[in-house]
């Protein structure tokens, strides 16, 4: 039945080429400006599975608290330069940069001391811990007080007496250092120079500034414009350098500014995966056309390839715009997959026309033989193809669906313009012998002649060129045992070395290489602390006050793991915002003392006593002492809505604390030591939380990664099991006989095996891409063992078995080939994953093709009788 739909095509083809090729132009308009359309999706948790709760809370924490979505800009400064210069241009750069539209605010500071001060230091004492008190009341002592003004006067005469001057005067006893610290949690685990009040490297030679744009990372032309804004702010500030320099008196190397970050990550991303689409569709059809040319011998017959393929992948392109609309880097190489994948029925269809041709029938004859019995092979080799890649669809990762339906879809459109546009072309072409200038350089370029109408005129001479697939054809099929015996060698050795083979789960392959967001980041990390390695626990109540105070428990119990090593630090609202028990118990710590240890008027008493006789003006503290008044006189606890009143402290407030609609939310910041904890969570934190309860959950970057290996490892099995078992049955309804069923399963069964011991000797390990290559691979390698069991059915029974083996291997090995050119051009992207996968992928195309032209060949050779061993060339001339 589908060889006579089959044979119908090929009729209405041969009679109304003009109308296929008027409906073909038609057809590719509409795809071109669909296409047009599609947008790109930089965003690697959208790859991930979007309903599994890992992911989900991972997603929703990143959204509520905006954790991660900062725009770095970091001011490289030389060494041993004077520090002055380069802090007034951040603070020139600081507010024009918050004065752009696509930025919220800038963060390059501690913020105004003197806000700072009026906002925090009269609730000093409720920060404090019951050890931190009575360290206080030690420096309220009359003794301490007089010993803390002659280390004022010791201050006050050193060089950096002048940054120090503006926090010393806030706070002459020195007794915010608890205070500021919290402060420094509050940016995360960077690192924050109080004596400038900048968040400035150990060593100096950094100044980071962490920008809030008012948009998603995710939405990459918000993206581009805001790094245009900003490095036009940029420019324009250091333009003025040279000048700054020239009045200071000194020669200043001007500073490196660098940007990084989540939105440089996305950009650069979406660049990337512009750039795969576009170079691997080039390079992938320029390689296959090169082949092409080398095995057909004729640069005119490049256009039988170049031009189906090409309508089939623009249609592809077309409904991904339709149906998607936003491709991602899991399908950025799917125009070079399709492309290797589509040329097969190019190359099988077109070769058994020139073998047709070559034996000098007519060209609907040809035409009918190609769409006919070879054109089965190809819609059985395309349906089985597409339901291994639509066996993607039953995986978790939305990225390997989208890449497995737009594939399997592809697939589909690249054999349909095969099998109805080529014959057009080839009986247009028939009718065409003086078709002007343009067909006389084709003919000339082609090498051929005219077709059924033409009178007097020889069928072209055609050649396939076969690589010496006849030769390897020949002798499995004459010395079937020999072959068998050695491929039961290969098969058991590649067997073994498969179980050699280890999983390389590490997350940064998501990634392409040389990301300037990315190695930005890590220079961040390396300068500043590990600001942006860290676990959160989420805890959810009912409202504000049991969320502080379940917080506050949380935090007791990870202070635990702080004490045995398994975390450097835990960071909290507590760090801003006391618990309400802790603040209680402050508030009864200064009735206690009150008018003892703790006794302001006392204490400015003193120090203006003990300042004078230091020859200090005692009046210049007189707001400090104030500050230390009220914190000594605090009778009430403080509240959110106490330090929400200042924006800064509000900002701060909202990286730990959030009111939703079905409550709220707390965040419990967990710290590891540097590079500790990267691919998973440690166990003592994972013990932690199940001793907590469901009301507080882990996230994290390392969950996440934790998370994905497990789904990873199962759905490439169930992906792999899958596409097997949907193969096999539509072999099963195509031949109706478990034998051949099985003889065309063997070559992908065995060249997987063979495939996993090539990786093993080269040493290429499994990794998060690759791993699906199997179900990749089983799309790919059941194409030729179907072409050789539908010729060897179709030419059982005739005399020319062996001839027919011969030529259809041609076309194998050429597929092949060009599937391996195909995938060849992955090996150009930026993704490190995508580039393992195309070579895996091209170990498994070859690897496939070989079985298909010896094993099975010598199956067959010993189904016929062939036992008896004979040399290649006897056989050869008994065929001639």
């Amino acid at each position: 039945m589908i060889e006579r739909w089959l044979h119908r095509v090929a009729l209405y083809a041969r009679r109304r080429y003009r109308r296929v090729f008027a409906v073909s132009a038609v057809l590719l308009a509409l795809a071109v400006v669909s296409a047009s359309q599609l947008k790109f999706d930089t965003e690697v948790l959208n790859l991930l599975p979007q309903d599994d709760p890992v992911v989900v809370t991972f997603r929703e924490t990143l959204e509520e608290f905006g954790s991660l979505d900062f725009l770095l800009v970091v001011m490289r400064i030389p060494e041993e330069a004077p520090l002055d210069p380069y802090l007034e241009l951040a603070d020139e750069m600081g507010p024009a940069l918050e004065s752009l539209e696509t930025v919220q605010y800038v963060d390059y500071r501690v913020g105004d001391l003197d806000a700072l001060a009026e906002q925090f230091f009269p609730h000093a004492l409720l920060f404090m811990e019951p050890g931190e008190l009575e360290e206080v009341a030690r420096r309220l002592s009359d003794e301490a007080i007089t010993q803390r003004t002659l280390e004022l006067r010791r201050l006050l005469l050193t060089p950096q007496a002048l940054a120090l001057r503006e926090l010393t005067l806030l706070d002459p006893l020195g007794l915010s250092d608890i205070l500021l610290e919290r402060l420094t949690g509050s940016r995360g685990d960077l690192n924050v120079d109080w004596s400038r009040g900048y968040v400035l490297s150990a060593d100096r030679t950094r100044l980071l500034m962490l920008a809030k744009p008012t948009a998603p990372a995710q939405e990459v032309e918000f993206g581009r414009r805001l790094i245009q804004e900003v490095d036009s702010v940029v420019e324009q500030s250091l333009s003025g350098w040279d000048e700054r320099a020239e009045e200071l008196g000194l020669e200043l190397e001007a500073p490196e500014i660098a940007l990084g970050g989540t939105y440089v990550i996305a950009l650069e991303d979406a660049r990337s995966v512009a750039r795969d689409i576009i170079l691997g569709a080039v390079t992938s059809m320029v390689g296959v056309m090169a082949l092409f040319l080398v095995a057909f011998r004729r640069l005119g017959l490049l256009i039988y390839g170049f031009l189906p393929l090409s309508c089939g992948l623009l249609l592809a392109f077309g409904f991904a715009g339709i149906s998607v609309g936003t491709l991602n880097a899991a399908t950025s190489g799917f125009a070079a997959l399709l492309v290797g994948l589509g040329i097969d029925f190019v190359i099988v269809s077109y070769g058994r026309y020139v073998e047709e041709r070559g034996r000098g029938v007519r060209l609907s004859t040809a035409l009918r033989n190609m769409c006919g019995s070879s054109g089965r092979a190809v819609v059985t080799g395309g349906i089985t193809t597409a339901a291994t890649f639509y066996a993607f669809m039953v995986t978790e990762f939305d990225g390997l669906r989208q890449m497995g339906f737009l594939i399997g879809t592809g697939i589909f459109f690249c054999m349909g313009t095969v099998l109805v546009l080529l014959p057009a072309m080839l009986a247009w072409r028939e009718d065409h012998p003086h078709g002007g200038p343009l067909r006389g350089l084709w003919r000339k370029l082609s090498g051929k002649g005219g077709g059924d109408h033409a009178q007097g005129r020889t069928p072209p001479k055609l050649y396939l060129h076969g690589f010496g697939s006849d030769r390897l054809i020949s002798y499995s099929f004459s010395h079937p045992r020999t072959v068998l015996a050695l491929g039961l060698i290969v098969t058991a050795v590649s067997g073994i070395l498969a179980t050699r083979l280890e999983f390389v789960d590490s997350i940064r392959n998501m990634r392409p290489e040389g990301n300037t967001g990315v190695e930005i980041q890590d220079e961040v990390s390396q300068y500043f602390g590990s600001g942006f390695d860290y676990m959160m626990l989420i805890v959810s109540a009912d409202s504000e006050l049991a969320a502080r105070e379940r917080t506050a428990e949380v935090v007791a119990e990870a202070q635990q793991l702080v004490e045995t090593g398994v975390l450097v630090r835990v960071d909290s609202v507590g760090t801003l915002l006391p618990s309400p028990e802790q603040q209680a118990g402050v508030l009864q710590w200064i009735a206690e003392h009150e008018g003892h240890e703790i006794d302001a008027e006392r204490a400015r008493a003193t120090f203006d006593a003990s300042a004078r006789q230091a020859g200090i003006n005692p009046a210049a503290f007189a707001r400090g002492l104030d500050l230390l008044a009220q914190a000594a006189g605090v009778d009430r606890p403080v509240e959110a809505d106490d330090l929400r009143a200042s924006a800064e402290a509000d900002r701060l407030m909202d990286r730990y604390l959030h009111e939703l609609d079905d409550g709220w939310r707390s965040v419990v910041y967990l710290y590891p030591p540097p590079r500790v904890a990267k691919r998973q969570a440690p166990p003592e934190v994972e013990a932690l939380v199940q001793e907590l309860g469901s009301d507080v959950v882990l996230s994290g970057v390392n969950t996440v990664s934790a998370r994905l290996r497990e789904l990873v490892k199962s759905d490439a099995v169930i992906a792999a099991v899958v596409g097997f078992v949907l193969v096999a049955f539509l072999l099963w309804l195509d031949y109706r006989k478990p034998f051949d069923t099985i003889l065309s399963l063997s070559p992908l069964v065995i060249g997987i095996v063979w495939m996993l011991g090539a990786m093993s000797i080269i040493g290429i390990d499994m990794n998060f891409f690759n791993v699906f290559v199997s179900t990749m691979v089983i799309g790919i390698g059941v194409d030729y063992g179907v072409h050789m069991i539908h010729r060897y059915r179709e030419e059982q029974n005739s005399g020319s078995l062996l001839e027919g083996l011969e030529e259809t291997g041609k076309a194998i090995i050429l597929a092949a080939l060009s599937t391996s050119v195909g995938f060849g051009s992955m090996s150009l992207s930026h993704y490190p994953g995508l580039r393992s996968m195309g070579l895996v992928a091209i170990i498994g195309a070859l690897a496939t093709a070989v079985v298909a032209v010896t094993l099975l060949p010598a199956l067959m050779g010993l189904r016929e009788g062939r036992g008896v061993e004979r040399p290649c060339g006897a056989t050869d001339a008994a065929r001639s």
